[in-house]
């Protein structure tokens, strides 16, 4: 009861100081912690700028607690939102429901729509600055990992360490740049530098007040540790910031940290702490509607309890985590509960064998009769998993096949021919299907529409995207560039692929004029023969299949004899080296400008010659596409 009139006056108070429209949209949780005891007056109050306020703030309490909690509150405030005039809350409110799709329910595709939204609502209010962007921008960086953009995630990365540790010292927020740092670089998989930068937040925290000292880093460094094998190390840093991490009392993390628990004492071979962390992560998990620790949890008893060779309970929580799966993916996948139930029929009948066996030999031919029928059982399974495996293999190997002939198909057999220009292409897939894709347009008046894109990922899914694309294009008339993007965007939104998304630029090409726009590629260069110099046109614009009515920028250039245009996916200028350095997008301007002296192939040939000379007979593990055109 005192709890509750406690978190009653607090509303009061909050009401009185809000009627001087001043606000405070930081999520404190000891305030979300008062307000939560007065969800019944809350609810009751009639609309208003303030209702909707309390309402952001008892999702911000939940955040962490209840994953579906939050978005409801959130859900009501964005419908008041959108019918009043109360902008600070909105682009707020919308930040956190990104923050919410991302870090508990792994939808990055949902959080991208959110962030990018809340993004365009604060500069619409000169409000995207500071901490603020700053955060913002981080998670965004997050997302794109999520949905697998490794290199790009890198480059932003490395230009964020260089000032992370020093603004972490002055962080007004619980958590700090350096400390997430760490955890972006445990989500592209570079452990070591997860470390790196985990151990400085950590050193930086010891010397934190309590009310600020941050557990999260604890846990990001034990996961690194987890993934290295060094389970020890990982347990050594749980048991040191636990008690941090329970202070901050956000349930996501306290999920997270029984996982990590969890998978440590798998690794030192203790399995029934293993088991009793993993439950713990799960029930919590549950509890907060966090899609990914119940997913984790689920997988690792499930492993568990099939190495204990309890097949029930590892086929119990296999199931779970299959259907998880299938909720957060679009992508087919090998239902391996059948293996399960399988072996656990040839385990029943093994033991009705060998019982009737018992009953009719002696103890020493039982034996014998036992460990022979054990060895065929073991033998057949084992063949019959590498024939469901060649099978498997066969299967994909001809989708693959039929998925090249399709992605060739859709590429021109040959470059336009106009009298005045000198066009040469080159493509090259890191993977038997790539995302890259070319074209071209002739027009009746002689212009051409010069095409270059990047489907999201690889193999079979980009593909379908590349087809969507080419046929949008052919569906389309000979507009301006980038009302041609905005129709093709609402194509590729209507087919609806899920995450799938696709950069393109469209470069017209007249007899001494060129107009060009772009979706998310990367900068098209145009050399000037007569100053010998090289332009970097960047155009910014979102994907293809990302907001249904984005618009894209439109510029035009002058086109003179002997200039060049170079039009280029990110797989050449983000090139890694066998030290993970880049090929750089300076140092490929740099190339340009003195080899377009030659002719559009040899520049191409230039171009690779150095490109696989800095990747050291290493893979690319990005697609390389060229489109040169000179001028004559």
């Amino acid at each position: 009861m005192k709890k509750y009139l406690l978190g009653f006056s607090l509303l009061i108070s909050i009401i009185g100081y809000s009627q001087e429209k001043k606000y405070d949209f930081d999520l404190d949780p000891a305030l979300g912690l008062l307000i939560k005891d007065s969800i019944e007056i809350i609810n009751q109050l009639p609309e208003s700028n303030d209702k909707a306020f309390l309402q952001y703030k008892l999702g911000g309490y939940y955040f962490f607690r209840n994953a579906d909690s939050t978005i409801y509150y959130s859900k009501l405030v964005q419908n008041y939102t959108d019918k009043n005039s109360f902008k600070e809350l909105q682009y707020y409110n919308h930040f956190k429901l990104g923050q919410v799709y991302m870090m508990m329910k792994s939808n990055y595709s949902l959080a991208l729509y959110y962030l990018n939204l809340a993004k365009k609502e604060a500069e619409e209010l000169n409000s995207y600055t500071g901490s603020f962007k700053e955060i913002v921008e981080g998670i965004i960086i997050q997302c794109y990992s999520g949905l697998g953009s490794y290199s790009k995630v890198k480059v932003k990365l490395v230009e964020m360490s260089k000032n992370a540790l020093a603004n972490s010292y002055d962080y007004k927020y619980l958590y700090t740049p350096v400390g997430m740092l760490g955890q972006m670089y445990a989500q592209i998989k570079e452990y070591d530098s997860s470390i790196k930068y985990s151990k400085q937040a950590i050193e930086l925290n010891r010397t934190f007040p309590k009310e600020k000292k941050w557990g999260f880093p604890y846990l990001v460094i034990a996961d690194a540790y987890v993934n290295k094998k060094e389970h020890q190390k990982a347990l050594d840093y749980l048991y040191e910031g636990f008690v941090e991490i329970k202070n901050n009392n956000f349930d996501k993390d306290i999920a997270q940290t029984y996982n990590i628990f969890a998978q440590a004492h798998l690794g030192l071979n203790h399995l029934d702490s293993a088991i009793y962390y993993a439950n713990q992560n799960y029930a919590l998990s549950n509890k907060i509607a966090f899609i990914e620790g119940v997913l984790t949890s689920s997988e690792l008893l499930a492993k568990i309890y099939d190495q204990k060779n309890q097949l029930d309970s590892a086929y119990k929580y296999l199931k779970l985590s299959n259907g998880i799966k299938d909720e957060l993916s679009d992508k087919s996948k090998v239902n391996e509960a059948e293996n399960i139930t399988l072996n656990e029929e040839l385990r029943q009948k093994q033991i009705q064998e060998d019982e009737a066996n018992r009953k009719k030999l002696i103890i020493g031919f039982s034996l014998f009769f036992v460990i022979g029928f054990t060895g065929l059982i073991i033998y057949n399974r084992i063949k019959q998993k590498a024939r469901l495996r060649q099978l498997e293999e066969d299967r994909k190997n001809k989708e693959l096949q039929a998925a090249r002939d399709l992605q060739i198909s859709l590429l021109p057999k040959s470059t336009p021919k106009r009298n005045d220009l000198d066009i040469a292409t080159f493509i090259r897939s890191s993977t038997e299907v790539g995302g890259d894709y070319y074209d071209f347009m002739s027009q009746e008046n002689g212009n051409i529409y010069s095409i270059c894109g990047d489907a999201t990922g690889h193999g079979v899914t980009s593909g379908m995207m590349v087809s969507i694309t080419k046929a949008g294009l052919n569906g389309i008339e000979a507009i301006a560039p980038n009302v041609i993007l905005q129709k093709l965007n609402k194509v590729v939104k209507k087919v609806d692929l899920g995450t799938l998304r696709m950069s393109l630029n469209i470069v017209e090409i007249s007899q001494n004029e060129l107009i060009m726009s772009s979706a998310a590629m990367p900068p098209i260069y145009l050399y000037k023969s007569g100053a010998n110099t090289v332009e970097e046109l960047m155009q910014s614009g979102l994907p293809l299949g990302g907001l249904k009515n984005e618009s894209f920028e439109q510029i035009k250039r002058n086109f003179e004899s002997g200039d060049v245009l170079i039009q280029l996916s990110d797989g050449l200028p983000e090139a890694p080296n066998s030290k993970g350095e880049m090929y750089d997008y300076e140092r490929l301007k740099a190339l340009i400008q003195t080899s377009c002296h030659l002719t559009a192939k040899e520049i191409i040939n230039v171009l690779m010659q150095s490109v696989d000379q800095w990747l050291e007979g290493k893979h690319n593990p990005d697609d390389i596409t060229l489109i040169v055109t000179k001028k004559k």
